[in-house]
């Protein structure tokens, strides 16, 4: 069954005040998942790259003839690479938007701590999924269906394109389809990652999607009881509006995301210097107004990549007849 991404990013922009604490959420707990194996952002950028690279290949010849997709197989099929000639440095440096320095030296890091692995013999690349451990891809996979399934029964709701679909039967399909959706969610993250990098570094953006997901679950909540729905463009009209407390402390963002507090003060003195975040008398951090102008055109990005995520996950969630192992 073909979707229509652009009818997808429609529906999300219009009920964008309803919808973006849960894309905000699903965000912060991946980065948070990622940060738990890497300990790194930029190098987990280049693990998520080179598992797009070995597994987008991988699944086409899967779907149509192997048919072993199911997480049980992202851990026991072993034969899956890329040669060292696609996954060259400045390939990886224009993908990512990192200076080519930067993943020359994470690169090496990561074959020595063992996440990637380099054969000599055959010259290939391929990833230790044995350093993955399984509990973290359950959590990622109990987080992309929350998210799928929240914005799905919503749909459903106002009658628009499709069926609710629960979080057990998301979640019971992708444990089952993995491989399948493993290209298409780390498609959608890597392009997101990318472009937000042109705005600031990865613990930068993991800061703001946390207050970003602090500030619209307020909006959500001071709305909720007279019913009123902001688009992409008048939510940061709101912003002004929320008077009561809220807001985010140094000390519970480097709580939450785990990263050094050291870090943390670093990042957050840049993001308020770049009118990304603003601070107030208590110290609290949150989404500020004047932030429209830097971020309204990366969240019409993101809305397109949206359609494209959902669009195609819902194609591969309606293919019943696939035989998985």
């Amino acid at each position: 069954m073909k979707f229509e991404p652009e009818k997808v990013s429609k529906i999300i922009e219009q009920n964008y005040s309803l919808l973006a604490p849960d894309f905000f959420e699903m965000q912060t707990d991946y980065l948070n998942s990622m940060y738990a194996i890497y300990r790194d952002l930029d190098a987990s950028l280049i693990v998520m790259l080179l598992t797009r690279k070995i597994y987008e290949e991988a699944t086409i010849q899967n779907f149509k003839i192997i048919n072993k997709t199911s997480l049980k197989s992202f851990y026991q099929e072993k034969q899956y690479n890329v040669p060292v000639s696609k996954f060259k440095i400045k390939e990886i440096s224009n993908s990512l938007n990192l200076p080519r320095e930067t993943i020359r030296r994470k690169k090496i890091k990561l074959i020595k701590d063992k996440f990637i692995l380099f054969n000599k013999k055959k010259k290939t690349y391929s990833l230790n999924s044995e350093k993955i451990d399984e509990p973290t891809i359950k959590t990622q996979i109990e987080i992309s269906s929350k998210f799928l399934s929240n914005y799905c029964i919503f749909f459903s709701q106002k009658n628009t394109i499709f069926e609710a679909m629960t979080f057990d039967s998301f979640k019971n399909e992708i444990n089952k389809k993995f491989l399948l959706y493993l290209p298409i969610f780390l498609n959608f993250q890597l392009s997101y990652f990318s472009n937000f990098k042109k705005i600031a570094d990865m613990e930068s953006l993991f800061i703001t999607l946390l207050c970003a997901l602090n500030t619209t679950t307020h909006i959500k909540k001071k709305n909720s009881s007279n019913n009123k729905i902001f688009n992409s463009l008048d939510i940061f009209a709101q912003l002004p509006k929320l008077k009561d407390q809220y807001g985010l402390n140094s000390t519970s963002i480097a709580e939450i995301t785990k990263l050094p507090r050291t870090t943390v003060l670093r990042k957050l003195a840049k993001l308020e210097n770049l009118s990304l975040l603003k601070k107030d008398e208590f110290k609290r951090y949150a989404t500020p107004e004047q932030a429209k102008k830097e971020y309204y055109g990366t969240i019409q990005n993101t809305l397109k990549l949206l359609g494209i995520f959902i669009s195609e996950c819902l194609e591969i969630y309606t293919v019943k007849d696939l035989k998985v192992s």
